[in-house]
This record gives C-alpha cells, sequence and structure tokens, in this order.
C-alpha cells in the first residue's frame, strides 16, 4: 500500500459545518459525542429545558422546586466556535454546601487522581466545576474529586485505575467526594449515591480503598466484591452478589456476605439471604463478561495506571514493526488516518484544557506513551513514561522508532494538537477532518469503514475485530449482518417490566424471529468515509464475528491494518 506522507494535522480547528450534517446522521453508539458535539456548535442550545444540554428533563426531577436558565451560545473567532449552555439546575440536584461533610480525606493524601468515563449510553451529563453546572459529555471524559454525573435516559461506565468499576443506571445521580491518593501509594474513593441504581465490581483492588455512601449509610466495600445498590423513596437496599460489605448505618454496623441483601428504611433494618433480580442486571453482567474477557495486561503495557487495556485490546492489536520496534494501532485505520484530528478540549478549571478522545479505546493511548508515524504502517502507539493526568497535551519529538515517554513524534511533521486560549470555552470541539463512523446502513446491515478507528463500533457484541479489518483493508469497508436487542434479563426481571439494558447491536440474525428492534439501532446514512453500497464493499458472514480476544500478546504481523506492507 502506498505510504501517505501528508496523513498530519496542520492545527485543529472546529467544523461547525460538519457538526451541522452529523446531527440528521448518528453513529449506533456515539449519539451522546455528537449530541455534544452540536452543543459546542450551538445548534443544540435552544433545546436545552433542563439538565446538560440535549437532555430530557429527568422524571426525578418533577416534584423539585426548580429554576430555568436560559441557555446561550457563544460564538468566538473565527477558528473555534463554542457553546456555553447552562443546565436548569433541579434543587434535588444541588448539594448543600454550607453543611461540612467528612469525605475522608486524610493529611498527606493527594487529590490529582483522575477515573476514566469509560462507557456511555443515552443522555446522561457531568458536572466538571466549570461554573456550567451540568453538561454533555462523553466517553472518555475524565472525572475528578467533586465531579458529580447524572444520566437521563442513559447508562455510564466508570473505570478506576485498578479496573474497578462503577455502572450507572439511568435516573441516577452520583458524586465522587473523595478521589485520593494515600501517602502509602493507596487509592482511596468515596462515591456518593443521592438517587438510583449503581454496581460496584472491583476487580483488583488490594490495597486500595473503596466507599459508597448514600445519606447517612456508610458501606465499605473489600477488594473483588461485587455489589448492586439503590436508593430511591428513602429506602437503601445494598445487595452483594459476591464478596463483603461493611454497612454503618447509625451506630450499628452489619457485614454482607455473598448473595446477602440489606434494606435501610427509617427504623427499618432487614438482611435476606436472597437477591431480587433487577432488570439492569443483565447490562452489569454484559459489562463485567467484556472486561474479564478482554481486560488481560499485555507484555507491551505493564504497571502504572493501565485502565482502559480491555478497550486497547478489543479496538487494536500489538504489531511487531522489526526495525521499528512492537507498536500499537487501532483496527480499521488506513495511513492516512491520524489521532489527533478529531476530539474534544474539556476544561478543568485549575489545569486548564484537557484532550478527550472520541474513539471507544482513546484513553491509556492519550495520557501516556507515544505517538508515531511509522512509514509504511501509518500512526502507532507505543507506551512508556509516566501517565499523565489531565495535562495530557503531547510534546513534540522527532523520530519514529525507539522512543519513550509522552509525546507524538513524526519524520515528517509533528500531529501534536495546540490547546485553545484560556477562556475559550468549557468544551471546545476540534475537528480537522471529517468523522468516519463504521454503522449500519440499513436495518440489519453493519458497515464496518475504513479510518473509523473504531468509532460507532459497539464493544464486545461483534466478535473479534481483526479478520474484519483486514477485510477493511482490502476493500475499503465490510458489511455484517447485525440485529439489535438489549441484554437478556431473568425472567424475573423480565417480568417486572424490564428490558435488561440499552439496545446494542449483536452479529447474526435474532434467536426469536419478529424482532422489531431495529427502530431503536442507528439509521441509514453515512458519517463520513465511503458509501456502505460502495462496490469496495465486502461481505461478512456472521460466523467472523465469533471468536475470543483479538490481537494481545504483540504479533508478529499487522494483521488488520491499514498502511501495512505486509
Amino acid at each position: 500500500m502506498a505510504i501517505v506522507a501528508d496523513v498530519y494535522c496542520p492545527h485543529l480547528k472546529v467544523a461547525t459545518a460538519l457538526v451541522g450534517r452529523l446531527v440528521m446522521k448518528i453513529g449506533f453508539g456515539y449519539r451522546v459525542f455528537l449530541a455534544m458535539a452540536f452543543s459546542v456548535a450551538g445548534v443544540m442550545a435552544a433545546g436545552a429545558q433542563s439538565g446538560a444540554a440535549g437532555e430530557p428533563g429527568n422524571p426525578l426531577d418533577a416534584d423539585s422546586a426548580s429554576t430555568a436558565q436560559v441557555a446561550t451560545a457563544e460564538v468566538t473567532t473565527a477558528d473555534v466556535t463554542t457553546a456555553r449552555v447552562p443546565a436548569a439546575t433541579s434543587a434535588a440536584d444541588v448539594p448543600a454546601a454550607s453543611v461540612p461533610v467528612d469525605n475522608g480525606a486524610r493529611p498527606g493524601d493527594s487529590h490529582v487522581r483522575i477515573v476514566r468515563l469509560s462507557d456511555v449510553k443515552g443522555t446522561l451529563s457531568l458536572d466538571r466545576k466549570t461554573g456550567n453546572g451540568f453538561e454533555q459529555t462523553m466517553p472518555n471524559m475524565p472525572i475528578i474529586q467533586g465531579d458529580r454525573l447524572r444520566t437521563a435516559d442513559g447508562y455510564a461506565e466508570v473505570e478506576f485505575e485498578d479496573n474497578s468499576t462503577l455502572r450507572v443506571a439511568p435516573n441516577s445521580l452520583v458524586e465522587f467526594p473523595l478521589l485520593a491518593l494515600r501517602s502509602s501509594g493507596a487509592k482511596a474513593s468515596t462515591i456518593e449515591v443521592v438517587r438510583g441504581m449503581v454496581y460496584v465490581n472491583l476487580q483488583g483492588t488490594k490495597g486500595n480503598e473503596f466507599v459508597v455512601r448514600a445519606g447517612d449509610e456508610t458501606m465499605t466495600v473489600s477488594p473483588s466484591t461485587h455489589m448492586r445498590m439503590t436508593v430511591e423513596a428513602g429506602k437503601t437496599v445494598v445487595s452483594v452478589f459476591n464478596g463483603n460489605v461493611e454497612v454503618k448505618h447509625g451506630a450499628e454496623t452489619t457485614l454482607l456476605t455473598k448473595k446477602e441483601s440489606l434494606t435501610l428504611g427509617g427504623e427499618q433494618v432487614a438482611v435476606t439471604k436472597k437477591i431480587e433480580e433487577e432488570p439492569y442486571d443483565a447490562w452489569d453482567k454484559e459489562a463485567n463478561d467484556y472486561h474479564a474477557r478482554y481486560s488481560q495486561a499485555n507484555a507491551m503495557v505493564a504497571g502504572g495506571a493501565t485502565y482502559g487495556l480491555s478497550d486497547l485490546n478489543y479496538y487494536g492489536n500489538f504489531i511487531n514493526g522489526g526495525a521499528f520496534g512492537s507498536f500499537w494501532q487501532p483496527y480499521l485505520v488506513g495511513a492516512g488516518w491520524n489521532p489527533y484530528c478529531n476530539g474534544v478540549w474539556a476544561m478543568y478549571p485549575g489545569a486548564g484544557y484537557s484532550w478527550v478522545s472520541p474513539y471507544p479505546w482513546g484513553w491509556l493511548p492519550y495520557h501516556s506513551g507515544t505517538w508515531s508515524f511509522f512509514p509504511g504502517y501509518g500512526w502507532g502507539w507505543q507506551p512508556g513514561g509516566a501517565f499523565n493526568g489531565l495535562n495530557n497535551i503531547a510534546s513534540v519529538g522527532g523520530g519514529a522508532a525507539g522512543l519513550v515517554g509522552t509525546g507524538v513524534h513524526s519524520p515528517v511533521r509533528a500531529a501534536s494538537p495546540q490547546a485553545p486560549a484560556l477562556g475559550a470555552g468549557s468544551l471546545v470541539l476540534a475537528n480537522n477532518t471529517p468523522m468516519v463512523f463504521s454503522k449500519e446502513d440499513k436495518p440489519g446491515n453493519f458497515v464496518f469503514q475504513k479510518n473509523s478507528a473504531g468509532l460507532g463500533v459497539p464493544r464486545g457484541s461483534l466478535g473479534s475485530l481483526n479478520k474484519i479489518s483486514t477485510h477493511v483493508e482490502q476493500h475499503g469497508s465490510a458489511n455484517m449482518p447485525v440485529y439489535a436487542a438489549a441484554p437478556s434479563a431473568g425472567f424475573m426481571a423480565s417480568s417486572r417490566g424490564g428490558n435488561g439494558g440499552p439496545v446494542t447491536l449483536r452479529a447474526g440474525a435474532p434467536i426469536q424471529s419478529g424482532n422489531t428492534s431495529y427502530a431503536s439501532a442507528s439509521r441509514a446514512g453515512s458519517n463520513g468515509g465511503s458509501s456502505a453500497s460502495s462496490p469496495a464493499s465486502h461481505s461478512l458472514g456472521a460466523s467472523s464475528a465469533s471468536g475470543g480476544p483479538s490481537g494481545s500478546g504483540g504479533s508478529s504481523g499487522s494483521s488488520g491494518h491499514g498502511g501495512s506492507s505486509k
């Protein structure tokens, strides 16, 4: 394949016309990112009624006194279009700042930790303490101490440094009063559940501290514990699937163990040796299975903060580049793809702008290591160096191989993005090239597009991407039969009207006939890139979607990667 020399962004600028086009054609699984993009371009400003821009009114706020604020859009200089869309804030969502609360901090703690908003489905919003209240958010948005996350009809997953996860079901509000690094090196996390349902899965928290609070109750979660908590109508229910949770309520302490539930309501304290099944359990289980399958540490990525490994292993592969050494590259890219041509700058008070990538794997490669352009392969990422938190703007260096430390390096020209000037806005969209999405072009037919780099591909549900990427490299695109369905809820949960969680695309055809969930999936139309009906399109059978984790472990070839000379 010919080497494309001009694979860099001369500079990043806002493409408001592109954003306007994307509103009509949204890639499946990335509605939140695009909705936020409209907000940033000012398109959705007039539609904001409550919560973040574009977020429908939260039904749990209906009985709360609220103050409507007028959404306004501010357009600055020619190259930067920003928006500030204040949220209409419910009284129930405003913390009682006048009442000091012990968040568990200790002398000597460091509060520079960031955790990752690792998965986003539907509508949700994040209060990053910018002064704008709740704002639209997207995958890979950093969460810092003091932030608040609110779901409307959305689902969220938050990933911690040790690969532990917090999942937040719809119509929930959670706060992060403590994200600290103890002087001992232990990480301390405290989550306040104001309302709704959350799942906590601690995969490997040896030596770390994890506390969940609800009002006056405090739950200390032991390592290797999987639990669910619901807070609604003055009642708190804690259910332990595995592990142990110590619940402190008033002067009493109760130890919950595997398959036990505790109900707290007023003076009522009841422990049962049974866990009631809930509709969202299926969504939580499916996400846990994904991480269990793809989170194995790669020999190329060792030590330090390695959260994001599941997505790194699913959406890409390490390549042996010969004289260039080994490097990671996402599937579904060619030599003309650039890792910094699309993204968002998010303002964090006291830290400045942080680069947020829209790609589902876009966490670890943008907070550590080195991006380099490798002749014959295209852009690739090499791990190494320190982990960068909010200050993840890449530095510029030279050379294309044997580099460690954070930076973007190219033998031709650097692709390093330039942050906007302070005060440009809370969220600043940066697009230099049209965003390419893999998506359905019609119900039941998913098209994997070259240079989408996984954008629009649901995680895990379409099977291994390795062979698919090879087809895309050879033909420009590839088709797969799919159907849309929610995770399978248990019988009891289904009987209570639950659907198991968010609808996602799955490979093949539905097991039962009469599937009518196509309407919940993405619609026809291209979000950039070649047409799905192009003659270059190549069809894949459903069997191509089978298989386990692909591409981890430093393969000797570049299977499935554009620009390869192999």
